[in-house]
């Protein structure tokens, strides 16, 4: 990827979708969905957006406006949620200092359909509610742990 030899596109699904000790490690070709947007750093990322930078980290501090969440009556994570995560997390790790729709020949829209279209359509449906739970649990309920209102 460095060299520019090999190029990836929306369709490649990043490394740090998955969990591990290192982003991607829980990775399983057999069964690709297993631990895919479960990583550390995605959890992270949305917290840093929905509930605001000082408990992305966990910290105590109280929040000086409410946070996105709140501001937008956000109750539960759905696609839309994980996959805007993705295309701010997937920003965040590459060298552009500006935003804009492509990354070279990786268009964030695709990227950030690809991902609303892999859950909302997912043939595994048992996978699609564990996910959403677990996204619920891990972004939503800290919204009673934090006061960020």
């Amino acid at each position: 990827l460095e060299s520019g030899k090999l190029l990836m596109t929306a369709e490649d699904l990043p490394a740090f979708l998955w969990s591990g000790e290192r982003p991607g490690d829980d990775y399983d070709p057999e069964n690709e969905l297993t631990y895919l947007f479960k990583s550390y750093y995605l959890v992270h990322v949305a917290r840093h957006i929905f509930l605001g930078p000082s408990s992305a980290l966990g910290g105590d501090s109280r929040a000086t406006r409410s946070c996105n969440a709140v501001l937008h009556d956000m109750t539960s994570v759905d696609a839309e949620h994980i996959a805007y995560t993705c295309v701010q997390g997937h920003f965040g790790i590459v060298s552009k200092s500006t935003w804009s729709e492509k990354d070279g020949v990786f268009s964030y829209l695709k990227f950030y359909c690809e991902i609303i279209s892999l859950i909302r359509d997912a043939t595994d449906k048992k996978w699609r509610n564990e996910l959403l739970k677990w996204w619920n649990t891990y972004v939503v309920c800290p919204l009673q742990a934090f006061s960020c209102s």
